[in-house]
């Protein structure tokens, strides 16, 4: 029992709901370059996104493996422009402008990905993708007890406090839906700490 609360359940990250995605987790599916790369050096890689986290996983695999495709479903980069200019001075960095993965392929390993392109599918042959797509704040807790969601997708709460909907309950870092930076977290839990404490005095 408590008489407050502070919730700092963290984000997991977006999945692309195509088949093979959950069977080759670990077994050339990745979500992290720095946790994954180093087992592809010298290899065939791709990563799908297009936002920062993607364009800087590009990069940091073409110090690593011999070629990385860079996946986008659109025709320009959600990046911002000093990521979207080392990306493009990489040689061994090549970018898949309108497509979509449909389908990851492989047999104990990620052997390819299938793609849809400009309405044709066509397989690509990598050792391995990484996925970079967003993340998905954590709130099935958050909706149980109640509390509302924001715009973002994360728990709502006042930004000053941290508090939520349900007084004497507070969030903070990744599940509030907003930064998704260790600092900014860091800051969230001590304002929701210094805000908890506040609420406790005038409690009584």
């Amino acid at each position: 029992r408590a008489k407050a609360l502070i919730l700092a359940t963290g984000a997991e990250k977006r999945r692309l709901g195509v088949p093979g995605e959950r069977e080759f987790l670990g077994r050339g599916v990745s979500y992290c370059a720095v946790c994954d790369g180093p087992l592809f050096r010298g290899k065939r890689v791709a990563v799908v996104g297009g936002g920062n986290t993607a364009v800087s996983e590009a990069i940091y695999l073409s110090r690593i493996a011999r070629e990385v495709y860079l996946i986008h479903r659109r025709d320009h980069l959600k990046a911002d422009a000093v990521l979207q200019r080392r990306l493009f001075e990489a040689e061994n960095i090549k970018v898949l402008w309108n497509t979509t993965v449909k389908e990851i392929v492989g047999d104990k390993l990620v052997k390819g990905l299938k793609l849809l392109r400009a309405g044709s599918e066509e397989l690509l042959e990598v050792d391995g993708v990484f996925i970079a797509i967003g993340e998905e704040p954590r709130v099935e807790l958050a909706r149980q007890l109640g509390i509302e969601v924001n715009e973002y997708g994360g728990i709502a709460v006042n930004w000053g406090s941290m508090e939520t909907s349900v007084p004497g309950v507070f969030a903070a870092g990744d599940c509030t839906g907003r930064g998704f930076q260790i600092v900014i977290s860091a800051g969230d839990g001590a304002r929701a700490a210094l805000a908890a404490v506040e609420y406790l005095r005038k409690r009584g």
